[in-house]
């Protein structure tokens, strides 16, 4: 009995799997690049562009939605081309300029393809449905939304911005819901005036944010200014004229009557002062029972946080007094 080689067998066995997968290589190689058949794909969540939205505008139009529309699309062709489609390169247009009013309107999407050669098969969804609002122009004046607490024993002051009103664009029902327009100021921690730039923000019903892609504003960044103001209870000291002198004499404050007020102003003036006088009380401006409206006295630049007007109770000295 002959002996077979082993080692040559599967030497050989090798060979021709190499030649086969060579083959093999060739002809997909052929099919492929020379052939170039026909094939389908899909190409998922393309954004879809709207064009003609100037003349929209032109017509005082503005369409209301701005969420991103996407359309999923099936196209057949070419290998070669059909490869080298992605979202990047195929482009799903749906012209707005036919929409002449307010509403919703159905808009047929258009397939763009970068090569000829390919078909589109199908697209899913093939229209869009888009609201339409009227666009208006509204003058709103600027604030400032102060976050934050000061540091203690501080308060906010006054404001300002740069500019004080500003124009917004958009559309009719979104414009309409907009309660402020201004600018988000942290003052939190706060001692000393703070200023600088921050963007136009637009406040809605309980000082939610309102964001639209439709709004535009005449300016893009607002200048502001916020002071920050020691406060301070002091004592109220009532002042009389010189013909009411006796009813300050035999009348004292009744133990029930406005004493202290709480005031605010530059810390290095309201660190140093201890009370607040009010304005001469007369004769005539104090009832029967002893009752009194007055109004403060106050230095330039320091303000009262208690109120403008105050009624003071005054009672008889008791006699040992």
């Amino acid at each position: 009995m002959k002996k077979i080689d082993m080692k040559k067998a599967f030497s050989g066995d090798r060979a021709l799997k190499i030649f086969a997968a060579i083959i093999a290589i060739s002809l997909w190689f052929y099919v492929v690049q020379v052939q170039n058949p026909e094939i389908k794909k899909t190409i998922k969540g393309v954004p879809v562009v709207f064009s003609q939205s100037g003349l929209l505008e032109e017509k005082n139009l503005v369409m209301l939605n701005d969420s991103e529309y996407t359309v999923d699309i099936e196209i057949r062709g070419p290998r070669k081309n059909v490869m080298k489609v992605n979202r990047k390169n195929i482009s799903v247009l749906a012209d707005l300029g036919a929409i002449d009013s307010t509403g919703r309107h159905t808009v047929v999407t258009n397939v763009v393809m970068p090569y000829s050669s390919l078909e589109v098969l199908s697209k899913s969804p093939s229209a869009v449905s888009v609201d339409v609002d009227t666009l208006i122009t509204v003058t709103k004046p600027v604030e400032v939304f102060a976050q934050g607490t000061p540091k203690d024993s501080y308060i906010v002051g006054n404001t300002s911005t740069n500019p004080e009103e500003i124009t917004v664009k958009g559309p009719k029902s979104i414009i309409d819901s907009i309660q402020s327009v201004g600018v988000s100021v942290s003052v939190d921690g706060k001692s000393a005036d703070t200023a600088g730039r921050g963007i136009v923000l637009a406040l809605g019903t309980g000082e939610k944010e309102i964001v639209n892609q439709n709004l535009t504003y005449s300016i893009g960044e607002i200048e502001y200014h916020v002071e920050i103001l020691k406060a301070k209870t002091v004592n109220l000291e009532p002042v009389f004229s010189e013909a009411a002198q006796y009813f300050a004499s035999e009348y004292v404050l009744d133990e029930n009557s406005i004493k202290t007020i709480r005031i605010a102003g530059v810390q290095a003036m309201v660190d140093s002062m201890e009370k607040i006088k009010t304005e001469p009380i007369t004769l005539r401006d104090i009832s029967a029972g002893g009752e009194v409206t007055v109004k403060l006295d106050l230095p330039e630049g320091v303000r009262s946080l208690d109120g403008d007007s105050f009624t003071l109770r005054f009672s008889r000295r008791l006699p040992q007094e």
